[in-house]
């Protein structure tokens, strides 16, 4: 028996074998070069016959008791076993289980948890595979695997030592012999449902809460027809003024007299016309009318819509500037006097007219340290100390005060035509750029940088070498192109002209060249007349050779749109050209003509003087005890030189 199952055993190990092998297209290449195949090893000769091979021992512990049989674990705990037969040997009883350990200890004392309890032997073991059970076994058919049929579930197990198969057959199925189900419970109608019955039942239920009374149920309304009947329809009152009287604006007129009844929608059949039109409700064309410009009238522009630094209003920013005089100051902090100064406004611009005014006011030119030739560097801190400082002390604190206030300035190095500057002369050498000056530059409002001198703002030197305080606002108002042509800066980049053309060092000095009009005081702070707008604009002018007979002498104000009450200091003054004559006896005040805004005057040369005088536009401060604003020109000429008056001068020219 042991011989056979053995070549069955082999023969299903070739045949697995032979199922798994790969293709023969895939089968790798040999080579027998190298090694020689080995032979297998002859089979084991068979045991002989009533050999038993020995009960395979494992290691006992209370969990796994010694197997005295060599069966297979599903014949040696199978309960359902027939009783052996008379001639089969008694199979031998395990032995007893060794008694329980009691629970160890701990080195420290600790008590232990307790082993776990011993199977009993009513309870199959668990199945260990034996190590001759192997693939060749169960494909012999003798596996402990349940076949199972149609018919019925077979368990199979391994033959017992006489050879002999038990089997345990499942009772057979008949449906026939199934109890019968329990009847269906039938559904009840929605009319004999729980939820109607509750609904239609007429028992009473009584609330714990009171409930409120119950209102009396209202009376019947009649019918509509009936009290359209019964009673009679009522008209609103009139009202007591007329709609028209309220609106428009028309309590001045009279309101039409309240129809008594309504219209007919139909015309009247005797005349034909149609109801008359309210006029009481149409606009009134004159007051329409006179909100219109009038043709030729000039457009009242503002300072925030016009756009030009020269006729805004900045009395607010050069009011606050006044109120923190140097003296008053806790500290020299720039940071400090920067809020101070800017924070009640929200322009760039007005914040930088603000810092500009407070530097007219507080620091004064350091003549002492110009005409010694020991100018030192200051520091902003220092300068609002001492107030006293130079060009480069000026625009340092401006820039100081500046940033602090979130603006964006710098300070700007280069030439400047101001004192001890001489103009060249025709035929002479241009001469080499030399730095001597030093101003700012910011942003406005719009982004545009704009070029200012807070030094020459501030004041001026005199004649005695002593400064004179002395507001002069066209350095922070007049444009980029007229402040080029007295400022000359190192880096070409900073022109920051309005037409973007870059100017050269030759423009510059030839601008001035055979020395321009002399003009006294600040004209355009004043008067509100632009400095550049004189002409003739050189200072010399020639009596005598092939020139015009004729000269024109004339100005302008300082922009177009410029009015001298609301942007300048009040009502204009009467301006004179004042001429010596030939013998220079013969003295008199020419009056200058004028629209308002221009002033021109033509004089024939011979009239002007002779050579080595000098001629002058002056304007008249005061006349006949009073002043001079606002005098008609037909005024003064009726009146003039029978009233005392007095004159200021405003330029002069020289006659060659």
């Amino acid at each position: 028996m042991a011989e056979t199952q053995s070549i069955k055993a082999r023969i299903a190990s070739l045949n697995i074998e032979q199922v798994h092998a790969p293709a023969p297209s895939n089968r790798p290449t040999y080579s027998y070069e190298q090694a020689s195949a080995k032979k297998k090893p002859p089979p084991p000769p068979p045991p002989p016959a009533g050999h038993r091979p020995p009960v395979q021992q494992r290691h006992q512990t209370i969990n796994n008791p010694p197997i005295t049989s060599n069966a297979p674990y599903a014949a040696r705990h199978q309960p359902n076993l027939p009783a052996p037969e008379a001639n089969s040997p008694v199979p031998k009883k395990s032995p007893a289980l060794p008694p329980r350990l009691p629970p160890r200890k701990d080195t420290n004392g600790a008590k232990q948890p307790p082993p776990l309890p011993s199977r009993q032997p009513s309870q199959p073991a668990l199945r260990r595979q034996e190590s001759n059970e192997s693939i060749a076994t169960m494909a012999s058919g003798n596996s402990d695997v349940s076949n199972l049929t149609l018919g019925s579930a077979v368990l199979d197990r391994t033959t017992s030592n006489d050879g002999k198969r038990f089997q345990i057959r499942a009772p057979p199925f008949d449906p026939t012999k199934l109890p019968p189900l329990p009847a269906r419970k039938q559904d009840e109608s929605k009319e004999y449902s729980a939820t109607r019955r509750a609904m239609t039942s007429t028992r009473t239920s009584k609330s714990p809460v009171a409930l409120p009374p119950t209102l009396p149920s209202r009376p019947a309304v009649p019918a509509r027809a009936q009290t359209i009947a019964q009673e009679p329809r009522k008209l609103p009152p009139a009202p007591r003024k007329s709609a028209l009287e309220w609106g428009m604006n028309k309590s001045t007129e009279t309101p039409p007299p309240i129809p008594t009844a309504r219209p007919s929608p139909t015309p009247d059949a005797g005349n034909g016309a149609p109801p008359p039109v309210p006029r009481s409700s149409r606009p009134n064309l004159d007051a329409i009318m006179a909100s219109k410009p009038k043709p030729g009238a000039q457009p009242l522009v503002s300072a925030q819509n016009s756009g030009c630094l020269i006729c805004r209003d900045f009395s607010a920013p050069d009011q606050h500037a006044a109120q923190f005089p140097r003296q008053t100051l806790p500290s020299s902090d720039a940071g400090w006097l920067a809020n101070q100064l800017c924070a009640p406004f929200s322009s760039h611009t007005d914040k930088a007219r603000a810092i500009f005014t407070w530097l007219h006011h507080n620091v004064d030119y350091d003549c002492h340290s110009f005409f010694s030739g020991n100018i030192t560097r200051s520091t902003p801190e220092r300068t609002i100390k001492t107030g006293l400082a130079v060009c480069e002390g000026y625009a340092g604190l401006f820039a100081a005060l500046a940033l602090k206030a979130g603006l964006e300035a710098i300070v700007v190095t280069g030439h400047g035509k101001g004192i001890g500057h001489t103009a060249i002369q025709p035929g002479e050498p241009l001469p080499k750029y030399k730095g001597n000056h030093a101003w700012n530059a910011f942003r406005l409002d719009d982004g545009a940088w704009k070029l200012i001198d807070p030094c020459w703002g501030a004041g001026h030197l005199g004649c005695d070498k002593t400064y004179e305080r002395k507001f002069n606002p066209s350095n922070f108002t007049k444009s980029n192109i007229d402040f080029g042509y007295t400022h000359f800066p190192e880096d070409n980049a900073h022109l920051y002209r309005e037409d973007g053309r870059i100017s050269t060092w030759e423009e510059y000095c030839m601008d001035d060249a055979g020395q321009r009009l002399q003009i006294y005081g600040s004209p355009s702070a004043e008067l509100g007349i632009s400095t550049r707008s004189f002409a003739p604009s050189q200072m010399h002018i020639k009596v005598d050779g092939p020139h015009d007979p004729i000269i024109r002498f004339s100005f302008a104000v300082n922009c177009a749109h410029w009015d001298h009450e609301r942007n300048g200091t009040g009502k204009p003054y009467i301006m004179t050209l004042s001429v010596g004559g030939r013998d220079g006896r013969n003295s008199q005040q020419i009056p200058f003509n004028t629209d308002g805004k221009v002033w021109w005057l033509d004089v024939e040369r011979r009239d002007l003087g002779a050579p080595g005088q000098k001629i002058n536009v002056c304007y008249i401060t005061h006349f006949d005890k009073g002043t001079g604003r606002g005098l008609s020109l037909s005024t003064y000429k009726a009146r003039k030189g029978k009233v005392a008056q007095q004159w200021s001068t405003i330029c002069m020219w020289e006659l060659v």
